[in-house]
């Protein structure tokens, strides 16, 4: 497995920021590129498989080039779909800050606080888009008029599949 931390990440907090929330002024520092790594290794790697991850982080980084159906998979699908998903990683931290005196809440003066149900509801909610996007980009993906373009999705070239790289997933479940 090659070390792909090194590269820029899939997408950046100001791309998150247009593309799934509603407050265009949220400070981007809130947003780390540890987050969307956390966010693209735990809802983005899997689904990708470990080579086809590896060659958009790759193509994607400043140095690289991304191939021109990788630019139209980043373009129209990955990226609104990461950008869901590292809302949903980033919602604790944006509602809730830990400081030398504990957790506390980010509220201002003009501010309520949503309720533990509202919160939780509204985090579903944004994964639930997150999935929506990222089921249409598998879909897309899959689909006969792609045959070819993405050799590299659904491989994992590690220790953790057979030799013979045949497993399929199907709904979340890996079968051999």
């Amino acid at each position: 497995m090659a070390n792909v931390r090194q590269y820029d990440t899939l997408v950046t907090a100001s791309e998150v920021i247009s593309n799934s929330f509603t407050n265009q002024a949220t400070d981007t520092s809130l947003i780390s590129d540890n987050i969307i790594t956390i966010a693209e290794l735990a809802h983005i790697k899997f689904e990708l498989g470990l080579d086809f991850y590896e060659e958009l982080k790759t193509q994607n980084d400043s140095t690289g080039t991304l191939s021109a159906d990788n630019t139209t998979l980043m373009t129209h699908f990955l990226k609104p779909c990461l950008c869901w998903f590292v809302r949903f990683e980033v919602m604790n931290d944006l509602t809730f800050n830990t400081t030398s005196s504990g957790v506390v809440s980010n509220i201002d003066e003009f501010s309520v606080i949503a309720t533990p149900e509202q919160f939780n509801m509204m985090k579903q909610d944004t994964f639930r888009k997150a999935k929506i996007l990222l089921d249409d980009m598998i879909a897309y993906i899959e689909h006969e008029d792609q045959s070819g373009k993405y050799p590299l999705f659904g491989t994992d070239g590690d220790s953790s599949m057979p030799d013979t790289d045949n497993a399929t997933k199907l709904g979340g479940i890996i079968f051999y």
